[in-house]
């Protein structure tokens, strides 16, 4: 299992589009994949768990993958967070 603490790199926060990029790119890994946000654990699959979670830009998200492709899940989700998702 790994954990990371990351920043949400676009001001904006994860709204409707950044949720789609996000649950997208989880969706092609077969580990367990859970963000924590303000003591609240979301399924990273799950579009609604994330918008629910109302995640505000430049706060901090909780990353924690866990299975046999948990590293490359890791290391692109980090990548995702930093760019804002390709989105501002």
């Amino acid at each position: 299992m790994l954990k990371e603490t990351v920043t949400v790199g676009n001001q904006t926060g994860i709204h409707a589009r950044p949720a789609g990029v996000l649950a997208k790119a989880v969706g092609n890994f077969q580990s367990r994949i859970e963000l924590v946000y303000n003591g609240k654990t979301i399924k990273a699959k799950s579009i609604m768990g994330i918008l629910g979670a109302g995640i505000k830009g430049r706060t901090q998200v909780e990353i924690i993958c866990e299975g046999q492709d948990e590293e490359c899940a890791m290391r692109e989700l980090k990548q995702l967070f930093a760019r804002g998702f390709g989105f501002d």
